[in-house]
C-alpha cells in the first residue's frame, strides 16, 4: 500500500491528476493563442478592452481562470516563434458556458494602469445585473478584487434561462464598456477603418 492507498487506488489518483493537468493545460493554451490575437488587434486599432467566449473551459471557473492566465502570459524572449499570451496590458472579460449543467462562468481582468477607468467587480456586476433580454444572474464571487473578478451564473428556470443568459453575457459586457467610453467599434470610430470593429468579439 502507498500512503494508505491500494496500488489500484493510487493508479486511479495518478490517472485523474494527469487528466486534470491536461485539461488545465488545454485551457491555458487556448488563452495563450487568443491573447496573441488580441495583442495583434490592439496593435492595429489601439483597443484597451476586450470581451470574448472561450471554448475549452466548459463553464468551469478554475479552467477559465487558467485561460485568462494564458492570455496574460509573458512570452519567452528566447523563443519568439512560440509567442503566447502577450495581452496582459488589455482589460478582458471572458465567458465559458456549460449547457448541460446550465451554467456560465465569467472572469474579468483589469490591468493596474487602467483601473482608474474600469473596475473588474463593477464590470462583472453590470453583466450579472443586466436587464438585457431577460438578464444573466449571478454575482461576483467574494474573492473578487478591483482587478480580477469571477462569477458563475446558474440557470434556475424561473428567473434566468440558459439560452437567454448565453445570449446576454457578451452583449452586456460590451454594453458596459460602451457606457464607460472604452469600447471601439464602427459607432465610436471617427477616422473610418477600425481594425477592432472587424475582430471577432
Amino acid at each position: 500500500r502507498l500512503g494508505g492507498l491500494s496500488h489500484f487506488d493510487f493508479c486511479v489518483c495518478c490517472g485523474y491528476l494527469r487528466r486534470a493537468r491536461s485539461v488545465v493545460a488545454k485551457a491555458f493554451k487556448e488563452g495563450g493563442k487568443k491573447g496573441v490575437e488580441i495583442e495583434g488587434a490592439a496593435d492595429t486599432s489601439g483597443l484597451t478592452c476586450f470581451c470574448t467566449r472561450m471554448q475549452s473551459s466548459d463553464g468551469n471557473i478554475k479552467l477559465l481562470e487558467a485561460a485568462m492566465e494564458g492570455m496574460n502570459a509573458v512570452p519567452d524572449p528566447e523563443d519568439p516563434e512560440e509567442r503566447k499570451g502577450c495581452s496582459g496590458h488589455i482589460a478582458k472579460l471572458i465567458i465559458s458556458e456549460n449547457e448541460k449543467e446550465g451554467k456560465i462562468a465569467m472572469v474579468a481582468y483589469v490591468p493596474e494602469d487602467i483601473k482608474d477607468k474600469l473596475n473588474a467587480i463593477e464590470w462583472m456586476k453590470a453583466v450579472c445585473e443586466t436587464e438585457l433580454g431577460g438578464g444573466v444572474g449571478g454575482a461576483p464571487d467574494d474573492s473578487s478584487t478591483d482587478v480580477w473578478a469571477t462569477c458563475t451564473a446558474v440557470e434556475d428556470k424561473e428567473n434566468f434561462f440558459f439560452l437567454k443568459m448565453k445570449d446576454n453575457t457578451l452583449s452586456a459586457a460590451i454594453a458596459y464598456l460602451r457606457e464607460k467610453g472604452l469600447f471601439q467599434d464602427d459607432e465610436s470610430d471617427d477616422e473610418g477603418d477600425n481594425a477592432a470593429a472587424d475582430f471577432e468579439w
